[in-house]
């Protein structure tokens, strides 16, 4: 039996469109995933410290807009293994479009977003403009999300804190039903209801009194305003001792009258006249006051000099002791007269 070597055109045409079909495939492929063959890539490197749920091919976007895709992720082995970085635990590697270049630069920062509470995960870069762009293969600084397991932890911690705040009421409510403390003294002992009921029958009474019902206390009140009325009527119509002093143009020119005695009274005292203005603008008075007491302090001194009369009479004790010998002489001549008078009084007649 001989063998078929050759394909017939039907068999070839088949084949063609297979091949078309599968390149058209491939095309749609990488379109949709964004691996796009003709579009130039350059790649960026970041370091995060967890990346669960991204996968190589995850999409690449700057604030919202895709820009490429991941192309792997590896586990980051420090070069000091004594003092581990956990903020770079995972490297990143990614696949960028050129066309982007200028918007991601220096001061550009990646992060992992989840779409919606539990959806997928993807690559943020936040857009940069300060510092020259990122070139092929540098490094985009990473930052850590917050997860879900931490949003999870929070709530843990709060939850706890609401156990306990509801533990504390719970003991404030024993606490209110026992009696214990100022509220639960309030709450269950009688007398504080008792003497609240007692004040509102007080306030009950009061309402209902004359106070409040009679006519009297409104006519004492009305006739008291009546009163008052009257008096400022007859202050207004310049009556009485307030309704002059408060209209009559009398007092005022007084007061008026004795402003200017009295600023005319100034004017002559600094003008120098009478007795007051000399006193306050001459000199002279002020120069006798001046001699008068450099006499004083002269004379001052010389009782303070023991050269001068003056200062020996106040400082010689020699004074001091003849005025004391001089008294006790003339007190012994005193006692001598009073015991014999006739000694110092003898008196001799005689007839020639």
């Amino acid at each position: 039996m001989a063998h078929r070597n050759q394909l017939t055109w039907g068999e070839l045409r088949v084949g063609i469109f297979v091949l078309a079909g599968l390149a058209l495939l491939i095309v749609a492929i990488f379109y949709v995933t964004g691996f796009g063959v003709l579009t130039p890539k350059y790649r960026l490197v970041t370091y995060l410290p967890e990346v669960s749920g991204v996968t190589a091919g995850a999409p690449v976007r700057i604030d919202g807009i895709d820009v490429g895709n991941v192309d792997r992720t590896l586990i980051n082995t420090p070069k000091d293994s004594s003092a581990p970085d956990h903020g770079r635990n995972i490297e990143l590697i990614m696949r960028i479009d050129s066309k982007y270049k200028e918007d991601i630069r220096v001061d550009s920062r990646a992060s992992l977003i989840t779409e919606g509470l539990l959806g997928n995960r993807y690559v943020n870069i936040s857009r940069g403009f300060k510092g020259a762009p990122l070139q092929d293969n540098q490094e985009v600084q990473g930052q850590g999300e917050n997860g879900i397991n931490e949003l999870l932890a929070q709530g843990a911690e709060l939850a706890q804190h609401l156990n306990g705040l509801s533990d504390q009421i719970e003991g404030l409510i024993t606490d209110v039903r026992a009696g214990k403390g100022s509220l639960g003294k309030f709450v269950t002992n009688d007398d504080a209801y008792n003497k609240i009921v007692d004040v509102g029958n007080r306030m009950d009474s009061i309402m209902t009194s004359k106070l409040y019902t009679s006519d009297e206390l409104y006519t004492k009140a009305n006739s008291s305003i009546t009163h008052f009325d009257n008096i400022l009527g007859a202050v207004e119509q310049q009556k009485g001792t307030a309704g002059k002093l408060i209209y009559s143009s009398d007092l005022h020119d007084r007061a008026s009258d004795l402003f200017a005695k009295g600023n005319n009274m100034f004017d002559n005292i600094q003008a120098g006249k009478g007795t007051f203005g000399k006193l306050y603008t001459d000199d002279s008075l002020f120069a006798t006051y001046k001699q008068a007491g450099t006499n004083l302090s002269n004379a001052t001194a010389k009782f303070n000099d023991n050269n001068s009369s003056v200062g020996k009479m106040f400082n010689d004790p020699a004074l001091y002791d003849n005025l004391t010998g001089a008294t006790a002489d003339l007190r012994l001549l005193l006692n001598d007269f009073r015991q014999n008078p006739k000694k110092f009084l003898h008196v001799k007649f005689s007839i020639f």
